[in-house]
């Protein structure tokens, strides 16, 4: 399905992002932003930057979805703090299973990122990882994107102490898809 289109854009040619600390290149960040997330999902990238505002790393968040020649999809657009319109968590799913998302609310439209871990035997061999986005409006299902199983997503920045609980309010509803992960009542991530 199609993702809405709210804005277009020309990406800058030269990107200097930032992933803990390292320059990357490749992703929909700008220079100057933190990657939080990004994959390639078959010809488009999704990708949640973050830029420093209000004495937090993570003050302003970016999201944006298109390719390296052209956004089809950024919000918001103008300085907005972080917690007005982002929350995520991170949660097991009382086994072998990791998730950690981030929401992010346009109007009456939410776009989340999740990267996914499980590991059933903690062997290798049987080791896997998702990520991608999920759409919802009015709360229902509209679309799910998922990255390229092939390429790196960057996703640990979600994990950082600053961020989840702090930058960002933590989320209680789980996204659509992942049944087996439940927050802790009165609680916010299980790690």
């Amino acid at each position: 399905m199609a993702l809405l289109v709210l804005t277009a854009g020309a990406l800058p040619q030269a990107q200097a992002q930032s992933y803990f600390g390292s320059p990357v290149e490749g992703t929909l960040c700008h220079a100057g932003e933190t990657v939080l997330f990004a994959c390639p999902s078959g010809q488009k990238q999704v990708a949640v930057c973050a830029a420093p505002a209000e004495g937090s790393p993570y003050g302003v968040l970016r999201y944006r979805f298109g390719s390296s020649s052209h956004t089809e999809l950024e919000f918001p657009i103008g300085p907005k703090p972080a917690r007005k319109y982002a929350s995520g968590n991170n949660l097991g799913d009382g086994g072998r299973g990791t998730l950690v998302y981030l929401r992010l609310n346009d109007g009456d439209t939410s776009y989340t990122v999740y990267a996914e871990s499980i590991n059933p035997t903690y062997q290798r061999t049987d080791a896997s990882e998702r990520s991608g986005v999920v759409v919802e409006r009015h709360g229902k299902l509209l679309a799910t994107r998922k990255c390229d199983a092939e390429a790196r997503t960057y996703s640990g920045m979600l994990l950082d102490p600053k961020f989840l609980g702090n930058a960002v309010p933590l989320d209680q509803k789980v996204p659509p898809g992942f049944p087996t992960y439940k927050p802790k009542q009165g609680s916010g991530s299980t790690f």
